[in-house]
């Protein structure tokens, strides 16, 4: 499977909920960046686009405009979705984050994808004002319990 058809499908299956299936397209030792304040891991990553996905279960990140060269695939993302339904909490005794039913949608975000071999070995997102994951949770009204 060529590396822009592996993006597509990874993107896809989060959105679609399908977290295990997605985490196997990710080496040990996957590093996201940029869109969350710190660097997440796999597990971590994973962790909370299932809790965004409770929460905002139209999100999407409307990838588009991939490009692919050597082992990195270039594009842009633009995050959206409603927050409907109650969230889990990001942090371990935090309460539940109760629905707010505001709509987001992040700017639109440059990332990059990182191959080793097949599998993705880092993701990276530029870092704008009102992106990345802060952004997109306070428009959602949801910062306040979850980046406490």
């Amino acid at each position: 499977m060529e590396k822009i058809e592996i993006v597509k499908k990874f993107y896809s299956l989060m959105e679609q909920g399908n977290f295990d299936e997605a985490k196997s397209y990710l080496l040990p030792g996957f590093q996201l960046l940029g869109a969350p304040p710190q660097p997440m891991g796999k597990e971590e990553w994973m962790d909370f686009q299932k809790k965004m996905h409770m929460g905002c279960p139209d999100f999407k990140f409307n990838i588009r405009d991939l490009s692919e060269r050597g082992n990195i695939v270039n594009g842009v993302l633009q995050a959206n979705g409603t927050f409907t339904h109650e969230m889990p909490s990001l942090y371990p005794g935090k309460p539940a984050i109760q629905p707010t039913n505001k709509k987001a949608m992040n700017p639109k975000e440059n990332f990059a994808v990182t191959f080793k071999n097949d599998k993705i070995i880092m993701v990276t997102v530029e870092r704008l004002t009102n992106g990345g994951m802060p952004g997109f949770l306070k428009q959602i009204g949801a910062e306040a319990l979850t980046y406490a």
